[in-house]
């Protein structure tokens, strides 16, 4: 099975390295056999957009409401929600269409990789002041667990033993939800296109969609950039992002949430090929753009759109307003960018 590539480019080669570097600790290292798309995922991903965003449903949702989060993969996102979200009176679906993250999530066990207790839950510049409350709300619904040989086969091998390779010390560890919330989970095969179809007479308090909108509407940005293209796409995508923000308005509550990732293919649009010139950026003109990249000045006439159709669609007859930031970049040497990841309705 292949490596994936983000493995292989972060290559930590020193205890020091880890100790001074801000370091995320993936908790899988799969490709989806069919789409060779990432299974890749870790808990408390982006925490600051999760917790925001989970401090605005508790003071608009008191009561309690539903919360579902699409493309959740294996899970983990799902579980990290939970666990800001203890309470049972929060019922978390999480949706996937990938077989294998699905196979994964039902499986219900999970690894965190590190070289030294907890810290697979950090990044080593997290404030100490706050470290002690996000490893509590972890391990108040997560449990440490040795599988059956069977049930810890659920990595890249070459993946894991090139990282141990480097790291002697470097840990696999198991874990699963504890049998106290193990039903306040639900993790399912659904698809956010059907986001109108789904019924429920609780009020929906947050809809989740981080890092997968690029694949509903054909915005791979990274790969056009990376192969030096200036692929003309046949995606309409303002039609299809204004469709689905009407979908997410008529569906969420009073005060609820909107959640978009942190990826910079959720923020940074490729201009469809009828894309009027006035609403055109070159790639050179945006504040991603780093001149000392070569891949950057390869794609620097790359067209894209001057305004994210998704912000304009969201805030268009005050839908909805920006409550949430974090800060997206390309991930071959752009810039960081502050950009708007949670959104609340305006009803």
């Amino acid at each position: 099975m292949q490596i994936l590539p983000h493995y292989n480019k972060n290559k930590i080669n020193s205890n020091s390295q880890i100790k001074n570097r801000e370091i995320n600790f993936n908790g899988l290292m799969r490709l989806d056999p069919k789409t060779y798309a990432p299974l890749d995922s870790w808990f408390f991903r982006d925490y600051t957009t999760l917790k925001t965003a989970t401090d605005e449903i508790k003071n608009s949702f008191p009561q309690g409401a539903e919360i579902l989060d699409y493309a959740c993969s294996n899970g983990e996102e799902t579980i990290s929600l939970k666990a800001l979200l203890p309470d049972t009176k929060y019922k978390i679906t999480g949706f996937d269409t990938s077989e294998s993250a699905l196979k994964l999530a039902n499986r219900g066990v999970y690894t965190v990789f590190s070289h030294w207790y907890d810290s697979f839950l950090l990044p080593n510049t997290y404030p100490k002041s706050k470290e002690a409350h996000l490893k509590n709300s972890f391990y108040n619904i997560m449990e440490e667990t040795f599988p059956a040989p069977q049930d810890r086969l659920i990595n890249n091998k070459k993946a894991y033993f090139d990282i141990k390779k480097s790291i002697p010390e470097f840990l696999e560890k198991f874990f699963c939800i504890n049998s106290e919330h193990k039903n306040s989970i639900d993790i399912r095969r659904g698809n956010i296109s059907n986001l109108d179809k789904y019924r429920t007479s609780n009020p929906i308090g947050a809809v989740f969609f981080r890092n997968a909108l690029y694949q509903m509407i054909g915005n791979d940005l990274n790969e056009s950039i990376e192969q030096r293209k200036t692929t003309e796409f046949i995606y309409n995508k303002k039609d299809i992002i204004n469709n689905f923000v009407d979908k997410l308005y008529s569906k969420l509550d009073k005060g609820g949430v909107f959640v978009i990732g942190d990826h910079i293919k959720d923020h940074l649009f490729l201009a469809d090929k009828n894309t009027p010139d006035d609403e055109i950026i070159f790639f050179k003109d945006t504040p991603f753009f780093n001149p000392e990249n070569k891949f950057h000045r390869q794609a620097s006439y790359l067209r894209l759109f001057k305004e994210s159709p998704l912000r304009i669609a969201l805030e268009k007859d005050k839908k909805f307003k920006a409550v949430g930031f974090s800060k997206t970049w390309l991930d071959i040497g752009g810039t960081k960018v502050k950009v708007p990841t949670v959104w609340k309705i305006l009803k």
